[in-house]
C-alpha cells in the first residue's frame, strides 16, 4: 500500500472520529461538545482545502499532528476528561502550541527566504518562535476568559489553571525552538518548501504586498 493510501485512510479515519464525537455531543445534549467537534472537523479539513486549491501542501507529518491534537482536545471535551484528568488540559495545550510553533517556524523561514526587507537571523529564530507561541497562548487565554464571562463555558477553572496552561504553551514553544534548527540540519529548507509547493503562493503574496 502506498504512502498516499495511508495518508488518505488516516485522514478519513480522524474525520470519521470527529463526526462520531459531534453526534455524541449533539444527541447527548452537550452543544459545547458538539460545537467543538464540528469546529475540529472543519479545522482538520484545512490541509485538504489548501491542497485542493493549490495554495500549499502541508506535509503529512504535520497534518497528522493536527489530527491528533484536535481529536484529543475534542475527545476530552466530549467525555469530560478535562474535568476528571488533571493533566489532560496540559497535554492538549502542549500539543496545540507545539503545532502552532511548527507553523510559526515554517512561516518565519518562508518570510526570511522570499522577502528582502525582512530577515530572521538563524540564531534568533528560536527566540522568535517562543515569543510567538507565548503570545498565541495569552491570546487563547483571553478568548477563554471572554467565553467564560459571556457564555458560562467554564473553560478557565482558576488562576493556577491559567498559569499552568501558559507554562505548557511556553514548553511547547521551547521544544520546537530547540528541535526546529536541528531538523533543518538534516533536511534542507529548499526540499521542505518544494514539498509544500509554497513558492508560487509566497511570491504572489509578496508581489501583492509590494504593490500596496
Amino acid at each position: 500500500m502506498s504512502r498516499a493510501w495511508w495518508e488518505r485512510s488516516l485522514s478519513y479515519l480522524f474525520q470519521a472520529l470527529l463526526l462520531v464525537m459531534f453526534l455524541v455531543g449533539l444527541f447527548g445534549g452537550d452543544l459545547y461538545a458538539a460545537g467543538s467537534a464540528l469546529f475540529g472537523f472543519g479545522f482538520v479539513s484545512i490541509p485538504w482545502f489548501l491542497k485542493r486549491e493549490k495554495i500549499m501542501v502541508i506535509p503529512f507529518e504535520l497534518t497528522l499532528w493536527v489530527f491528533i491534537a484536535v481529536s484529543l482536545h475534542t475527545f476530552g471535551v466530549v467525555v469530560k476528561l478535562y474535568d476528571s484528568i488533571w493533566w489532560w488540559d496540559k497535554l492538549t495545550h502542549f500539543l496545540s502550541t507545539s503545532l502552532i510553533a511548527i507553523f510559526g517556524f515554517i512561516g518565519f523561514v518562508i518570510v526570511d527566504k522570499y522577502t528582502e526587507t525582512i530577515s530572521f537571523p538563524p540564531r534568533f529564530l528560536p527566540f522568535f518562535i517562543v515569543v510567538f507561541v507565548s503570545a498565541m497562548g495569552v491570546l487563547w487565554e483571553i478568548i477563554e476568559f471572554i467565553l467564560d464571562s459571556s457564555l458560562g463555558t467554564h473553560m478557565q477553572y482558576s488562576l493556577s489553571d491559567t498559569a499552568t496552561d501558559l507554562v505548557s504553551d511556553t514548553l511547547g514553544g521551547l521544544a520546537i525552538a530547540a528541535i526546529g534548527p536541528l531538523y533543518l540540519r538534516y533536511r534542507s529548507l529548499d526540499s521542505l518548501i518544494q514539498e509544500m509547493n509554497v513558492e508560487k503562493t509566497a511570491k504572489r503574496l509578496i508581489r501583492r504586498k509590494q504593490r500596496t
